[in-house]
């Protein structure tokens, strides 16, 4: 059992954007922490005492939680003793960290304390009592382990979390006595079993909302996505879907030529009204490279070659997806204009647009001609 104090933090704050990696906390830290880099599920609960959220690595953990009303009678039962050293300062938060192995019998619990800023006090008809205005924070930390990839599988130790943010740390009484948890779990987890999660949850990770005594349409939202706030923002904006028109200027290289180039476009916007950051979109455009050849008596010719192209893509804030930059799109292109002896034939080309920075964008490519007989590379890069 560890027992500690700490200065001005706040209990209420059960998760912290930017948390310290693994690696750098200290062997403490990593005893009341779950592993940040095996967390792909999150749900935010909202309880009648408060909010509930729980963090799992995959669909499997949810079976750890299914006696979580057991668990909150032993966190109980254990916390009893120092129930007076907690009620020393009812004006003030803490934070209760509960371990569990089920393969010992012991529990580790950390308790810290954080004082109120400043004394606040009710006044009711001349009756003078305290306020409590910070909230206290239980973490329930199950220790667990998971067969590893690849042969000769070993066990990799992780953990899962409940964090309970309440009023007072013993209103899980309430929480108990209401018998919903298990009703709960049941529906997180049946909430959670979309396609994709179920093939592949690390590639897939998601977010869920949920309030259980909400009867109306929505009681729960579904984010593609992990997020660390416990409130669901909206984006407030009019327009989630939108269809612009885009022209872009660069230059290619064909073959051994560098061409000037120039694209236009229309694209189709989709954003979701959760995250106006990020987005999808699909674009059909013509790109023009612009060749230069002498006739016979020296003047210069312009051989200009008409793509017709189509790409779908992602924007993602913060670099999210590991690209060059946050704008990544894959598309394909059909030559309907051939001038000069670069092409022959029917000619298409494979490219992605790797956005490197805002208003530049490399192309790499990949280009078929002569029905598929030449096949060579190519880039091209595009500003604006």
């Amino acid at each position: 059992m560890v027992i500690s104090a700490a200065g001005k933090l706040y209990a209420q704050n059960a998760y912290e954007i930017g948390a310290q990696k693994t690696l750098n906390m200290s062997k403490t830290e990593q005893t009341f922490n779950v592993k940040v880099g095996f967390i792909n599920l999150r749900d935010f609960v909202d309880l009648k005492e408060g909010k509930m959220i729980l963090e799992l690595s995959d669909l499997h953990d949810y079976e750890s939680f299914r006696n979580l009303d057991s668990i909150l009678r032993n966190f109980r039962k254990d916390v009893a003793f120092y129930k007076d050293s907690l009620a020393a300062t009812p004006t003030a938060g803490v934070r209760i960290d509960y371990v569990v192995n089920e393969e010992y019998p012991f529990k580790k619990i950390r308790f810290k304390k954080y004082s109120s800023d400043g004394s606040i006090y009710l006044n009711q008809g001349g009756d003078i009592s305290k306020l409590k205005f910070e909230q206290d924070t239980i973490n329930i930390i199950m220790l667990k382990s998971k067969p590893g990839l690849g042969k000769g599988k070993c066990m990799i130790p992780y953990s899962v979390k409940a964090t309970f943010v309440l009023g007072n740390y013993y209103d899980v009484d309430k929480i108990i006595a209401g018998g919903e948890l298990k009703k709960i779990v049941d529906t997180l987890e049946k909430t959670s079993q979309l396609k994709k999660t179920i093939k592949n949850v690390y590639s897939h990770p998601l977010t869920i909302y949920y309030n259980p005594y909400y009867s109306g349409k929505g009681n729960y939202t579904q984010l593609p996505w992990l997020r660390n706030e416990p409130y669901l923002t909206r984006f407030s904006g009019r327009k989630r879907n939108t269809l612009t028109v885009d022209v872009n200027i660069g230059a290619g290289l064909i073959r051994n030529t560098v061409a000037p180039m120039t694209q236009e476009g229309i694209r189709y916007t989709r954003r979701t009204k959760w995250n106006h950051k990020n987005y999808d979109f699909f674009s059909v455009f013509a790109s023009q490279y612009f060749l230069f050849e002498k006739d016979a008596s020296g003047n210069f010719l312009v051989k200009d070659n008409w793509f017709i192209n189509a790409d779908v893509g992602s924007v993602y804030d913060g670099n999210e997806v590991g690209w060059l930059g946050k704008k990544v799109s894959f598309g394909v292109g059909y030559l309907v204009m051939n001038k000069g002896d670069y092409f022959k034939n029917n000619t298409f080309k494979l490219f992605t647009d790797l956005q490197v920075v805002q208003r530049f964008t490399i192309v790499p490519e990949l280009i078929f001609t002569n029905n598929f007989k030449q096949i060579f590379p190519g880039i091209t890069l595009k500003v604006f």
